[in-house]
């Protein structure tokens, strides 16, 4: 095939879109063809250290030799056309040449709104997959820690990186998501989102077994209890297999934090789990059917309260949490500027106005404000709270006390039921686990890994003598 054929060729593979770039190159005995997509290279290396370079005098066609550019060969056009749509610069001088020049635009390592920390790194994941490869480096600087790559997605092609420690990592485990990764066949994946959905078995529950996160530091050190990483490109949010139901009342600063203030603050979000779940449903299954359960003082103010008002609590109560999901959807979708202010107004006036209208009363308002506050505590079970909440405030407006005790038993059977790769969720049984369950002993009493996720390597470093 001449060189006018191969052009043509590879300009019909790679489409016409104005930001494809395919041309000749002319040089001193031969004609070669770049090919690259437009604002991926970088212009000064390939003037300087590819074009420059192979129109030298005493250029003999060795590529390696001439170039101080990193460059491979491929052996189709089909992969040539792939890379150069993933930002590799194309050359064929007889071969499939591919250079490494990209740059292009990306966004700044910052702090992750979602996981605001008082004390330890500071650094989040951004959407470029070569700079969270690279921060996860830095975590983990050996040789052990293995990053594989695949394609995924018919036309997006997205790179997806899957991440494991060699030797703690249950390879078992690691074989079986790149199996599952492998069976995926969608037309592109944008967000890591859509992988977790694909990888779930019981797409209908509130709970994946699934972690995600945007902190290094956080990935990090669940690779090193023999979690696996799925780094997406074009997305900060990085997905760790298997995660276990106990792992939402952990955050990094745990650790780096003192024993009993580690220990309380896991207290608090166990509490505020329960509360942002039970109260609403407690409430009116208690108001509603068990009265002489609360004090007089408290039960006069609510038959008082209820006087006023043309629905019964549950009504109240289920208006209310509507609305505070509202607010949050809006405050979330505006612009950041204006977005918290028209949230705090918005509470601020609705629950106002609904007291002084008489449409609810002032000890609802107080019950679903101490809802919301406390499911703010555990952002990563925001679906399990929403969800769960109309439960169990359906389950007490129609059978008290009784439905509610039902409902916790039922919520139990179900997360006992979720495994994550083989993994039950809940599987935080054994003795040495306990110490870094609610209760979080001292780091050097901390001496093994999860037994039901770390299957190479259980014991952890221990201190020298």
């Amino acid at each position: 095939m001449n060189i006018k054929d191969k052009y043509l060729e590879i300009r019909e593979a790679l489409g016409t879109s104005f930001d494809i770039t395919v041309e000749y190159l002319a040089l001193k005995k031969d004609t070669g063809i770049l090919a690259y997509v437009d604002g991926f290279i970088d212009r000064d290396l390939l003037n300087r250290d590819i074009i420059g370079a192979i129109r030298r005098a005493d250029f003999d066609g060795n590529i390696s030799g001439a170039t101080s550019a990193i460059s491979k060969t491929v052996q189709t056009i089909d992969e040539f056309v792939t890379e150069i749509l993933s930002g590799f610069l194309g050359l064929y001088l007889g071969e499939y040449y591919l250079f490494d020049l990209r740059k292009w635009e990306k966004r700044d390592i910052q702090s992750p709104d979602a996981e605001n920390v008082t004390r330890g790194p500071k650094e989040g994941f951004t959407e470029d997959l070569v700079t969270n490869s690279v921060l996860l480096r830095r975590k983990l600087r050996n040789t052990s820690f293995i990053m594989d790559s695949m394609k995924i997605g018919k036309q997006s092609n997205t790179t997806v990186v899957i991440g494991y420690i060699k030797g703690i990592a249950d390879t078992n485990i690691v074989e079986k998501v790149k199996s599952e990764l492998r069976k995926i066949n969608v037309d592109g994946v944008m967000e890591s989102g859509k992988l977790e959905q694909y990888l779930d078995k019981r797409p209908y529950s509130t709970v994946s077994g699934i972690g995600v996160s945007q902190k290094p530091d956080i990935v990090a050190k669940r690779l090193l209890e023999g979690r696996i990483a799925i780094v997406c490109d074009g997305t900060p949010h990085v997905l760790t297999i298997p995660e276990l139901f106990i792992e939402n009342f952990k955050t990094a600063e745990d650790y780096y934090h003192r024993v009993l203030f580690g220990t309380f603050m896991r207290f608090m979000r166990f509490i505020g789990l329960s509360v942002s779940v039970l109260l609403p449903g407690l409430a009116v299954a208690v108001t509603t059917y068990n009265p002489e359960m609360l004090p007089v003082s408290y039960l006069t103010t609510i038959i008082r309260s209820v006087a006023n008002t043309p629905f019964p609590e549950s009504i109240e109560i289920l208006f209310l949490i509507l609305m505070l999901e509202l607010l949050k959807e809006s405050g979330t979708r505006l612009p950041k500027t204006i977005g918290s202010a028209v949230s705090i107004v918005g509470a601020l006036i609705i629950g106002d106005a609904a007291v002084r209208a008489g449409i609810v009363g002032a000890p609802t308002v107080m019950i679903v404000a101490l809802t919301a506050v406390s499911s703010f505590i555990i952002p990563n079970l925001n679906e399990f709270t929403t969800v769960y909440r109309l439960v169990f405030l359906l389950l007490g407006a129609l059978f008290g006390v009784i439905g509610i005790a039902a409902g916790i038993a039922i919520v139990l059977i179900q997360l006992a039921s979720i495994d994550s790769f083989g993994v039950p969720i809940l599987s935080y049984v054994s003795k040495s686990e306990l110490k870094d369950s609610l209760i979080r002993f001292p780091l050097p009493e901390l001496e093994y890994r999860p037994r039901n996720i770390a299957k190479g390597n259980i014991r952890r470093s221990r201190w020298l003598d």
